[in-house]
C-alpha cells in the first residue's frame, strides 16, 4: 500500500510541476508550489501516518515520467498541444444614412433574428425628418450576428442604405483557446488522481489536504470553462455596431459608384 502510494505521490507532483510552468511566473507559479508541497505531505501521512516530506529524487520524478503501473496513467496524457481551427473574432462597425429610417430599422432588425443572430443593443433619438423639427432621427444598434452569416448581413445593409463608413477588426485567439484547453486538461488529470488518493487516505490531515487542493482545482476549472465559453461566444457570434443616420439626401462617397448615384437621385425624388 505505501509503495502505491508514494508511486502515486510521484505523478501527483509532476503534474503539480506542470501546472506550475503553464499557469507562468509569480503569484500563480508559487500558489502551485505550495498546492504541490502540501499535497506531497498529504500523501505521505496517507501512506505512514506521520508529516514528513518525501524525498522526490530523480530517479522517482524518471518513473512518475514513465507512468506508473498502479494508476495507468502515463506522462503522455499530460499538456499536449490541441488541435482546433482557428478562432477568430470579428468585430465590424457601419455608419450608415438612410432616407427609410422605419423601414431601415426593421429589416435590420428581421434580418438579424432570421440569421440566428440578436439586437445586444438599441439606442433610437431625433426626430423624423418630415417634422418640423431641424434634427434628424438617429440609432446605434449592437448587433451579434453568426460569424457565418456575417458577410452576408453587411451585404444586406449596404444594399439599404447609404455606407459613409465601414471598419473591420478580427482577432486571432486560436492560441490563447488551445493555452486554456491544455491547462483545463492537465487539472483535471491532477483531479482524478488526487481523488484516487483520497478514497486511500487514512488520516485527517491527509484528508483535509487532499480535499484543499481538490477545491483550488474546481475553482481553477471553473475559471477555465468560463473564458472558453466567452471565447466561443466571440467568435460563434461576431459583433457589429451600427450607427444609422436618418437624411433627406444621401452624402456623397465614391463619385464612381453606380449604386450612389441611383441612391442620391432616388433620394432626391422624395424629397
Amino acid at each position: 500500500m505505501k509503495k502505491q502510494i508514494k508511486t502515486a505521490l510521484a505523478s501527483i507532483l509532476m503534474a503539480a510541476a506542470v501546472t506550475a510552468l503553464l499557469s507562468g511566473c509569480g503569484a500563480g507559479s508559487k500558489s502551485a508550489g505550495v498546492a504541490a508541497e502540501t499535497t506531497a505531505a498529504a500523501m505521505d501521512s496517507a501512506g505512514s501516518g506521520n508529516y514528513q516530506s518525501p524525498q522526490f529524487d530523480m530517479e522517482t520524478a524518471e518513473t512518475a515520467a514513465a507512468g506508473s503501473e498502479g494508476d495507468g496513467l502515463t506522462s503522455n496524457s499530460t499538456v499536449q498541444p490541441v488541435a482546433s481551427s482557428r478562432k477568430l473574432i470579428r468585430n465590424v462597425n457601419l455608419s450608415v444614412e438612410t432616407t427609410t429610417f422605419d423601414t431601415l430599422i426593421s429589416s435590420l432588425t428581421n434580418a438579424v433574428a432570421t440569421y440566428g443572430g440578436y439586437i445586444e443593443q438599441s439606442d433610437i433619438s431625433g426626430n423624423s425628418v418630415s417634422s418640423s423639427y431641424e434634427s434628424r432621427r438617429y440609432a446605434s444598434l449592437t448587433a451579434r450576428v453568426p460569424s457565418n452569416k456575417l458577410d452576408t448581413f453587411i451585404t444586406q445593409v449596404e444594399e439599404q442604405g447609404n455606407i459613409i463608413s465601414k471598419s473591420e477588426n478580427t482577432q486571432d485567439v486560436t492560441l490563447q483557446y488551445s493555452d486554456i484547453e491544455s491547462r483545463k486538461k492537465s487539472l483535471a488529470i491532477e483531479q482524478d488522481r488526487i481523488w484516487a488518493l483520497l478514497e486511500k487516505a487514512d488520516t485527517l490531515e491527509a484528508v483535509i489536504a487532499l480535499e484543499q487542493r481538490l477545491s483550488e482545482i474546481r475553482y481553477q476549472l471553473e475559471s477555465f470553462e468560463s473564458q472558453l465559453r466567452t471565447y466561443d461566444n466571440q467568435v460563434d457570434y461576431s459583433t457589429v455596431y451600427i450607427n444609422i443616420s436618418e437624411v433627406k439626401v444621401f452624402t456623397p462617397t465614391s463619385p464612381d459608384s453606380v449604386a450612389t448615384r441611383i441612391q442620391k437621385g432616388f433620394s432626391r425624388n422624395l424629397t
